[in-house]
Parts: C-alpha cells; sequence; structure tokens
C-alpha cells in the first residue's frame, strides 16, 4: 500500500526511476536534464530514441497549407451523416465510394482555388522523375503560372493520377492531429471514418487507389536521410527537455531568472546541434527513400536521392521538443493530483469529516456485470441501476488505494499517449479487422477490435499492478472494441480527457492562498468552509470520493469505469458546495474549444 508522504531520497544519493513504459532504469544524477525547473519523464538518450518512433514531425510551411485545405473539406462534408445510417435505402458501397470521391474532388477544388503545390516535398519530386519533368521549371514562375501548373497537376487529371496528392493531404490530417491533440475535435473522426472506409477491399478496388500512408515519424525521417547519429547524441536530452514555470510536485511557480537560465542553455544546445549536424550533412545526398505509391510494383521506382537541408534537422528537433511538452504537460497534473492525495490524506486513519469511505446506493445491483448489458453504464438502462449515486461499496483505506492506483495507471498512459495515438490509427486503418455497425446505447457507433491499442494498455497495467506494492482494487478488465469502448477512437478521445478535468481541480487547489488575499472572498470561505485547508479538503474528498465512486458505470471499479466516473463527477460539480468559489477563481468548465 503507498505509504502517505514519502521521504524523497537524500541528496547525497543518487536517484534511481525505474521507466517501466521504456523498460529502462537510469540514474537522474547523471543526465544532463535534471534541474529543479525542468522535469522530464525522458531523461537519456536510450529513451529518447524509443521515444522518437512514435513521435510525428511537424508540418512544414506547405503542409500547414494543406491542412487548411483538408479541414475545409471535412467541414463541408456530410460523410458519416450519410454512410453511418441503417434506415436509408441504397447500396451503402455505393454511398461510401460517393462519399470519398465526394470529399477528394472538393479537396482538388480547394487546393486548385488556393494555389497550393500539388504536392508536398518527397511526393512533388517523386511525381517530377516520373513525368521526367525539371525540377528547375518552377523557379522563377509567375502567379498566373503557378495556378495553370496546379491546375495541370491536379484538376486537369483523373482522380487516380492524384493518389499521391489524396495520400499526403489525409496523412497530414492524422499527423496533426497526434501533435496536437486538441485540434480537429469535429472532424478528426469524419477523416477516420473516410479511412477506414477507404481501406477496405471493395472500396479500394472500385477506387483504383489508396488513401493510405503511413505516418512520418521522427525516428524514421531520420533514418532515411542518414541522421541516425543525432539520436544518439546525448546532448538532444538537453536540447528538447521540457521547461516547466513551476513545480509539478508542490505546484510552487520558479522564479523568471530560474525559468530563464533554463530556456537559455536549452536553445543554445538546440542551436549547437543544428549548426554542427547542418554543417555536415546538408547538402549532401542521401539514398533512395520510399515515398509509397501503392499502384506501383517495381520497386526502384519508388525511391529517389533526398537532400538534407537544415530545415528538416530543425524540425525535427522541434517536433520533440513539442512532443515533450505535450507530455510533461498532460502528465503534470495526474502528477500533482497524486500528490496532493499522499499529502492531505492518511491510507490508514480518515481524518474526521474528510474520510474517503464509500457506501453503495444501488446494493447488489451494482455487482451486474457489465457484459450483462452494454447501456447502462451510458444511463440508458432498463434496469434503473445505470446512473446516479455510488456503486462501489469501499472503507477509507481501499479507497485510497483505489485512487492511488487509478492515477499512477494514468501516469502511465500520459506517458505513452504518442505510441497508444499510433496505436490506435493502426488499428482503426487496418485492412484485416473491419468494423459493425452497433447500436452501443450512445446511437450508432462502429464496433471494431483493437489488437495494438489493447496490447499497449495490458502492458501498462501490468507494470503498474507490478509497481503498487499491494493487491489491486477493482477489476482489471480493459473494455476494447465492445459496446463500452466500440473502438480505438473512443478509447483514445476519454484518455485525452483526463489532462482536461484534473488540470482545473489541481489549479484551484494551487490558488487558493492567492485567492483569499481578496478580503470579501476570504470572509466568505471563512464563513462557509472555516478556513482555506478545509476548503481545499472539501474539494480532494469530494472528487476523490465520488469522481471514483463507480457513478455513471455499472460497475464502476474496471480500467474503463473509473474514467467515466471521473468525467461523471465533473457533470455534477455544479451542485457542489465550493461550485462560487470554483467560479470566483476563474473556472470555466473541464472542456475547451472543439476547433
Amino acid at each position: 500500500m503507498p505509504v502517505k508522504n514519502k521521504a524523497p531520497p537524500s541528496s547525497s544519493q543518487p536517484k534511481t526511476t525505474k521507466f517501466q513504459h521504456y523498460n529502462v532504469t537510469t540514474s537522474s544524477a547523471s543526465t544532463s536534464s535534471s534541474s529543479s525547473s525542468s522535469s522530464s519523464s525522458i531523461t537519456n538518450i536510450t529513451q529518447l530514441r524509443a521515444f522518437c518512433q512514435y513521435i510525428p514531425v511537424r508540418l512544414s510551411t506547405e503542409e500547414r497549407a494543406l491542412l487548411n485545405v483538408l479541414e475545409s473539406t471535412l467541414q463541408v462534408s456530410e460523410y458519416t451523416d450519410n454512410v453511418d445510417v441503417t434506415l436509408r435505402r441504397g447500396n451503402k458501397a455505393r454511398r461510401i465510394l460517393d462519399g470519398i470521391l465526394e470529399a477528394c474532388n472538393i479537396a482538388t477544388g480547394l487546393a486548385v482555388c488556393g494555389m497550393q503545390d500539388s504536392l508536398p516535398g518527397q511526393a512533388k519530386e517523386k511525381l517530377r522523375q516520373k513525368n521526367g519533368s525539371d525540377s528547375s521549371e518552377k523557379n522563377g514562375s509567375s502567379s498566373s503560372n503557378k495556378r495553370q501548373q496546379c491546375n495541370e497537376s491536379l484538376a486537369s487529371r483523373d482522380i487516380r493520377d492524384n493518389a499521391l496528392f489524396f495520400q499526403n493531404i489525409f496523412e497530414i490530417g492524422r499527423r496533426n492531429k497526434v501533435l496536437n491533440p486538441s485540434r480537429m475535435r469535429d472532424t478528426y473522426g469524419k477523416l477516420m471514418h473516410l479511412l477506414q472506409d477507404a481501406q477496405s477491399q471493395s472500396a479500394a478496388r472500385s477506387l483504383g487507389f489508396s488513401l493510405y500512408k503511413e505516418l512520418v515519424m521522427v525516428g524514421p525521417f531520420l533514418h532515411d536521410r542518414g541522421l541516425d547519429s543525432l539520436l544518439d547524441d546525448e546532448r538532444l536530452v538537453g536540447a528538447t527537455v521540457c521547461i516547466n514555470d513551476k513545480d509539478e510536485m508542490t505546484g510552487r511557480k520558479w522564479t523568471r531568472e530560474e525559468v530563464t537560465a533554463r530556456v537559455q542553455q536549452k536553445k543554445a544546445l538546440k542551436e549547437e546541434l543544428v549548426k554542427e549536424y547542418s554543417a555536415k550533412y546538408c547538402g549532401k545526398y542521401q539514398p533512395c527513400l520510399d515515398v509509397g505509391d501503392n499502384d506501383d510494383d517495381d520497386s526502384e521506382s519508388e525511391c529517389y536521392p533526398i537532400i538534407v537541408t537544415t530545415e528538416d534537422i530543425q524540425r525535427c528537433i522541434d517536433s520533440i521538443c513539442d512532443a515533450m511538452s505535450v507530455v510533461e504537460s498532460n502528465l503534470a497534473p495526474v502528477k500533482r493530483m497524486l500528490r496532493l492525495l499522499e499529502e492531505h490524506f492518511d491510507p490508514t486513519q480518515p481524518e474526521k469529516g474528510f474520510s474517503l469511505q464509500l457506501s453503495s446506493s444501488n446494493g447488489a445491483m451494482s455487482s451486474r456485470s457489465s457484459y450483462s448489458n452494454g447501456y447502462s453504464r451510458f444511463g440508458f438502462s432498463p434496469f434503473g441501476y445505470g446512473g446516479g449515486g455510488a456503486k462501489l461499496s469501499h472503507s477509507h483505506s481501499t479507497q485510497y488505494t483505489f485512487v492511488w492506483q487509478s492515477l499512477k495507471l494514468w501516469c502511465e498512459v500520459q506517458k505513452n499517449m504518442h505510441k497508444l495515438w499510433v496505436c490506435a490509427d493502426d488499428d482503426l486503418l487496418s485492412t484485416t479487422h473491419g468494423y459493425h455497425l452497433w447500436n452501443t446505447g450512445q446511437g450508432l457507433n462502429r464496433v471494431q477490435s483493437c489488437p495494438r491499442v489493447g496490447k499497449v494498455m495490458r502492458g501498462l497495467l501490468s507494470a503498474t499492478q507490478q509497481a503498487a506494492g499491494s493487491a489491486w482494487v477493482g477489476l482489471s478488465v480493459i473494455h476494447l472494441g465492445d459496446r463500452d469502448v466500440p473502438n480505438a477512437l473512443v478509447f483514445i478521445d476519454k484518455y485525452t480527457q483526463i489532462p482536461r478535468f484534473l488540470k482545473p481541480i489541481a489549479d484551484f487547489i494551487d490558488n487558493v492562498s492567492e485567492l483569499c488575499k481578496d478580503q470579501h472572498i476570504h470572509n466568505y470561505i471563512q464563513s462557509q468552509f472555516g478556513c482555506e485547508r478545509n476548503l481545499k479538503m472539501t474539494v480532494l474528498a469530494d472528487y476523490f470520493k465520488h469522481g471514483f465512486d463507480g457513478s455513471g458505470d455499472d460497475g464502476g471499479s474496471c480500467i474503463d469505469g473509473r474514467l467515466t466516473s471521473s468525467w461523471n463527477w465533473t457533470s455534477q460539480v455544479a451542485k457542489k458546495s465550493y461550485y462560487h468559489v470554483l467560479m470566483l477563481s476563474g473556472f470555466q468548465g473541464f472542456d475547451g474549444d472543439f476547433k
């Protein structure tokens, strides 16, 4: 069982951390990135090299222009409205093909109107070679010539001849979503459903080409350019470390001088790496690179020599920085909540008025298995036990351990979100595992098995259970590809919500003292809660108790049910006694913009 207020190791002893998601044990005393104002789950070059296999390459300028074309296409497309219906007459295969062709035609028209180059980077170079054209023809062309070239390469050609364009533009959208999970929240599902149907044999045969292209990752990107040595350079760890403005364990903000010093050190290392590797590799031709034309069986025509540029090196380093920042920013609120649990609650002796003990409000009905009815967890249960009230009966000690283990698991998930994103992308676009359109209780959903995501999650769960040091509380069932979690898209969307609802809670707890500097608010807190500490304990006890009570789920203790219960708690926060103070702190909600 976790111990409250565990003392940190002495500064005279090296601190050893086991990174289970990379299966590497390292000593932080020997890393260049360890400092008081920076924190990272990646502390050596071996871990970073493994991480780079799942880090997407940042979009280039021309790719960002094509991303705008794709987003505009998805905004006007009604693909899922026409395809994922059960009562509509007609041939579904025909509707799928028409929807895909419509999206492709819209993207082509928008690209032509926007005078975008037909293909970004590698694909454009390959097309020139296949057509026997001279790449220098573009130099010195006027705006009218540029429009004419764009029209010739896209609008005037058969749709099959634009296969590389479509593969690249759809890959850019998928890659951008992994890079920026908060973007494309209202169009990403439509994108993946379209590509999911395009991967079927009937659709691919009718189209005559594939829309699929593997995501461009930093590791393979550097390997294709002969830059593997960059991922072996120890300086890369310091050049990509995430610099925080506050201590993730205590919530205390660092001084401007401390943060500035670390930022300058990181900037110097980055410039040093770019300068050194640019001088060594830039301008040199590298061996042939496969850009993946699915219609061409000639392996020689698949390849062409590439030139390494300073922009390539800069983009890869920036991509790693982006990924590190995303991981650390998402991991920080989970670790902060875990620390607050350990600091404010004793695992064996509950404090009067702030006990975590739970009593099930549904009696024997709470023990019904989630396999018996797939609708109850969404509040549609015919038995009446699918929502509202605790479904678990835990003592204070058991509930403490249950919450502690859940937060530990969430930490591991956030550390591995990039890997989970890539596995989810592979599962959704698999050519061997199709989907079934089922009514899961919250409308029609595409139910599809998720073998890759399931394998990673089982590994993370096993590592968390071993690290817990005590018996696992609750079920170890991971719902994937069933009525609870229909597919990898639903799974990945659920786990990206964790930082969104934990960060406002952690920020509020950290800012209560600052809030009380206002005398009027201080008087209100004194009259309603007695003191600042009581307010903090009220919020924390309420979340740790009712955010993990099984409400919103029929069993509540499975891996998915823990997250569902917390999300259900956020919908009830307006009814809490501390809601007015929460609003006075600047709280506006647990979710962000969908754009």
